[in-house]
């Protein structure tokens, strides 16, 4: 209910002392005697008595109207005002997409307890959308997950979310409340700088579920007789690959490549054998690879230091291939002739209108960021090893219909791609060397550069399964945790807001009475003044 309420009673309260002042100097004011004239003293005594004993109150307005003045300045140190109920603050739960119904139900007991304290769930996606009461427990359960891409949402094929920016999204949605994020640490769904976030934040990471998966990454078919599948092993500390070499593959299912229940299927049709991966880690379409992969370096002079930082990179990438790749580096362009998977434009020049039409017709073309650029100061954020300096990017805004791949710690691009025709094109926002950034230096360059150097599969990306290290996101920073905020167990508070502020008012009145406060003293002034003879 609204009720009054005095935002400081206590510095109110000692104000109020200061109406004892004009008491004080009421009663023991005295007015000078009159000098009289008498023949004996002895009746003084007697006389002195009798006044005190009849002793009256003078000037009692005068007094009243001072006490008043101070009694309203006091009442405004205290800042009254008439508060009225506001809705209750309410803690939230942030339940991640991303958490399987296993990892969820280990937190059942804790998830149920703030459910009951007055908590909220909510889905950590873009605008928080409130889980109904009537929802929350097939929710919780995962009975309400769709059937079939269910098991491929355990292990990330869902759209990666910036968790960081979701959970400072309900922060600043819901400022000073209890919020509770409970989603998996995955790595590949924590992109850019971590936020400075409230105390009031608090984790429940869930484990990653399956914590390792295995995938068809690339396949090869030198000959008939011989197939080459390279398979991506992703844990929660990295991704490493390895070579399998099948003999004579006929048309039908593949000796077992991956662990059960997933299946490989080896198809034969127009002339461009595919691998058909089913399973809960991996549904794609595989192209399999009949020649050995050409890579065609163009570089001018003033690229000459990246073009071999390129070359070693790309060389690096392509030892753990099935078929080690054919690097070209040159100044001048493939010809129409030149078959070749992949071509590196190291030039400051357009790019020719012959390369646009190969990319067309399933050519990968790559691009670096002309000259000069812009100063920053950024890192690009890589799992096994401290971030990667960036000091430098392009001014160029991304294509439009292009998806961004890496991101650095502010979450602006670094490697963008975009499909033309059958082709791709991939922008790289920055270049290797410096004083663009310390890419040359770190040894994780060719794994970065080695998704996307084979022929793009139809289906999903590989998904990788490493996870962020707990601490960065238990992490509180000293001004977060001398932050004053709500308790963790408090999900239902009452909070009153005011919603009449009355000292103006107050000052008001005390001025108005001051100025009559002055007017009674100058008028009974007047009027005690004594006659002059």
């Amino acid at each position: 209910m609204p009720a009054f309420n005095l935002q400081h009673p206590t510095a109110g309260l000692l104000a109020l002392l200061s109406v004892l002042v004009p008491v004080a100097i009421y009663l023991w004011n005295r007015r000078p005697g009159r000098v009289v004239q008498i023949g004996s003293l002895r009746w003084l005594e007697t006389a002195a008595n009798r006044r005190l004993r009849s002793l009256k109150p003078e000037g009692l307005l005068l007094l009243l109207v001072r006490a008043a003045t101070l009694g309203l300045l006091a009442l405004a140190l205290a800042e009254p005002g008439w508060l009225g109920q506001v809705p209750p603050r309410r803690g939230q739960i942030l339940l991640s997409p991303a958490a399987s119904a296993e990892a969820v139900s280990s937190l059942r007991p804790t998830l149920d307890s703030l459910l009951r304290q007055g908590y909220q769930l909510r889905e950590l996606r873009p605008g928080l959308p409130l889980v109904a009461p009537d929802s929350q427990n097939s929710k919780l359960t995962g009975r309400s997950a769709p059937g079939p891409g269910s098991a491929q949402a355990s292990v990330g094929h869902l759209t990666p979310e910036n968790v960081w920016a979701q959970v400072q999204q309900a922060a600043d949605s819901f400022p000073n409340r209890p919020l509770v994020v409970v989603a998996p640490l995955a790595l590949r769904n924590f992109r850019g700088t971590r936020p400075m976030l409230p105390a009031s934040v608090t984790w429940r990471p869930t484990p990653a579920t399956p914590d390792s998966v295995v995938q068809v990454a690339a396949a090869w078919q030198p000959r008939p007789d011989s197939l080459l599948v390279l398979l991506a092993h992703s844990t929660e500390t990295g991704t490493t690959f390895r070579r399998v070499r099948l003999g004579r593959p006929s048309a039908g299912l593949l000796p077992r490549l991956l662990p059960a229940p997933s299946e490989v299927r080896y198809v034969a049709a127009n002339a461009q054998p595919v691998l058909q991966v089913t399973g809960p880690a991996q549904t794609a379409t595989i192209p399999v690879q009949t020649t050995r992969p050409r890579f065609w370096i163009s570089a001018d002079a003033p690229h000459a230091a990246e073009a071999r930082v390129w070359k070693a990179a790309l060389r690096a990438a392509g030892s753990v291939a099935p078929v080690t790749p054919e690097i070209i580096l040159s100044s001048s362009l493939p010809t129409s002739a030149d078959s070749v998977a992949g071509v590196f434009w190291l030039q400051n020049g357009p790019v020719p209108a012959q390369l646009q039409q190969r990319v067309r017709q399933g050519l990968r073309l790559w691009q670096e960021a002309p000259a000069p650029g812009t100063p920053v100061s950024t890192s690009l954020a890589i799992a096994s090893e401290s971030p990667v300096r960036i000091l430098r990017h392009d001014t160029l805004p991304v294509p439009r219909a292009a998806w961004v791949l890496w991101h650095d710690a502010q979450g602006k691009p670094l490697l963008s791609a975009q499909q033309q025709g059958n082709g791709q094109r991939y922008y790289l926002h920055t270049r290797f060397t410096q004083p663009w950034s310390e890419l040359a230096d770190s040894p994780e360059l060719p794994a970065l550069l080695l998704p996307y150097l084979w022929p793009t599969p139809s289906g999903p990306a590989l998904t990788d399964m490493r996870v962020l290290d707990p601490a960065q996101a238990l992490f509180q920073p000293a001004m977060a945790r001398n932050s004053t905020a709500p308790a963790a167990g408090a999900g239902l508070a009452t909070d009153r807001a005011p919603a009449h502020s009355y000292t103006p008012w107050l000052v008001l009145a005390a001025g108005m009475l001051f100025g009559l406060e002055r007017w009674l003293a100058a008028r009974r002034s007047a009027h005690s003044s004594p006659a002059s003879v």
